[in-house]
This record gives structure tokens, sequence and C-alpha cells, in this order.
């Protein structure tokens, strides 16, 4: 397989894989009622707040006395549930709108761009906050606002796609003997144009996660006792001065994610460059 032969070859990408997939097994076992030495991350004890780290807590302990570890692998499955839920929000929206204002050029197209354009010129913190006060600190309002600043990378690329495929000859052939827009876009354009497609998705999800944590860390992100890494490091920060590791374990968690995503997405894109002729 052609992604893991090159994938073997690039050291620094087998890397981001490997911690990539590690971190969603430990979002699976979260979701299975993990809790690590049997800490789970919403319980409290008021005899060991604060406490470095140690046998029993790995990491230490909160202001509340809740295990660290326990709520930094909890926390693991919003941040990662709402960068996977964007990139689909991404796709769908992106593709769908991309599609029709690549194949329906005029006024259609004129209104598709023109509103990219606008939700684009809107400064993105300012829809987050938004948002997020009208849905009260929800999940369902983080997703939809992270997913209405996400999509228009992927339209505009989907766009430009279409535009180029298009007036091809197999696809002048197609519309010739009488296929459909629907069935010369799903059967003969999107599956030259997903992979391209799928790179671009691919850059969505840190950004996601990174809005997610900044929303978060404004104290419009999810209520307690839930937690994301977003809200982890809010949390830390009022101990920034006595109790560094409260803000750096969330914050180191954001940053190799982040870190890891960007590079398989550069990997991705390596990996679907035509490769030069050395003739």
């Amino acid at each position: 397989m052609k992604f893991l032969s090159e994938l073997l070859k690039n050291k620094l990408a087998l890397i981001a894989f490997i911690f990539f997939i590690a971190l969603l097994f430990l979002v699976i076992l979260s979701i299975f009622g993990f809790g690590f030495d049997g800490n789970s991350f919403y319980s409290q004890d008021q005899n060991k707040i604060l406490i470095p780290p140690s046998k029993d807590h790995i990491l230490g302990t909160d202001q509340l006395g809740r295990d660290l570890l326990a709520r930094l692998i909890y926390g693991s499955r919003l941040s990662l549930f709402v960068a996977i839920v964007t990139a689909i929000i991404s796709f769908f929206i992106g593709v769908s709108l991309g599609t029709i204002a690549g194949l329906f050029e005029g006024k259609i197209d004129f209104i598709i761009t023109r509103a990219i354009d606008i939700i684009y010129s809107l400064p993105d913190l300012l829809v987050l906050s938004i948002i997020g006060m009208i849905f009260s600190r929800s999940t369902t309002g983080i997703l939809i606002a992270i997913g209405l600043i996400s999509w228009m990378d992927v339209a505009r690329l989907t766009r430009a796609e279409i535009l180029k495929f298009k007036n091809h000859d197999f696809i002048v052939s197609a519309r010739a003997i009488g296929l459909t827009n629907a069935q010369i876009v799903f059967k003969h354009i999107l599956p030259n144009i997903l992979n391209i497609i799928l790179v671009a998705i691919t850059f969505t999800m840190p950004r996601a996660i990174i809005a997610e944590s900044t929303l978060s860390f404004l104290g419009l992100g999810i209520s307690p006792p839930r937690c994301s890494w977003g809200t982890l490091a809010s949390d830390g920060w009022q101990f920034l001065n006595t109790h560094t590791n409260l803000i750096l374990y969330p914050s180191i968690m954001i940053m190799l994610t982040v870190l890891s995503l960007n590079i398989l997405g550069d990997f991705l894109a390596d990996l679907n460059q035509p490769k030069k002729s050395l003739i």
C-alpha cells in the first residue's frame, strides 16, 4: 500500500501518525469508562488538593482534588470529537457548495462566492463568541460555531477543482452521452479530486482544536464538570505562578496534537503531488 510504504520512509510523519493513533486509543478507553488507577475525571478529594505528581496521581491533582491524568484523558474526548465533527461538517458543506458553484456558473456561483467572502471577512473569534453565548456553552453550540468558520477553504478548493475538470474531454463526452450533472460529479469528478479535498479537510482539524481551546480558555466552552483541554488550560491559568503543571499539561497536549495533524496534512499533500519525470 502506497500510504504505508511512504509513511515508513518519512520518520516525522510516522511519529505523528503513531501519536495520533495512541491519542485515539486513549479516547476509546475514556469512552468505555477508563479511569487511571480507579481515578475518575470528576471525583473530588478535598484532602488531595493541588498535590504534586505521586504514585497515586501520576500528574498530580487540580484545585478540587481531581486527578489530572484522568481529566486529560477525558478532555481528549471533546477536543478530538470537535476536530472530527468539524472535518465532517467542512466536507459536506464545503464540497456541496463548492460543487454547486463550480457546476452552475453565473448568478449561483456569484452568490456562493460572495457569501464565502462575507463569512471570511468576519473575525473568527467574534463568530465563535457570539454563537458560544447563544447556545449557553453547550457542545452543540461549539460544533456549530466552529463548523461555520471552517468550511470555506474546502468550498473554494472544490469549486476550483470542479472548474478545472468540467471542461475536460472525458467530462464533455459524458455529458454528450446524456449523463446528468449529478452522475458526472459522483462518477467522474469527485473520484478525481477526493484526495485533494481530504488533504484540505486534514488541515481543518488542528484549526478546530485551537478554536475550541480558545473558546474554552475564554470561558465560553462547555460547562463543568465536563472538560476539554481548553477548559483545563483555562482552569490552570489562575494557578500559573504557583502550580504551572495545571496549564502546562493540557497546553502540551494541544500543541502535540495540532503539530501531529499538521505534519500528517503536509505528508498527505506531498503524497498527492505528481511525481516529476526525470526525462
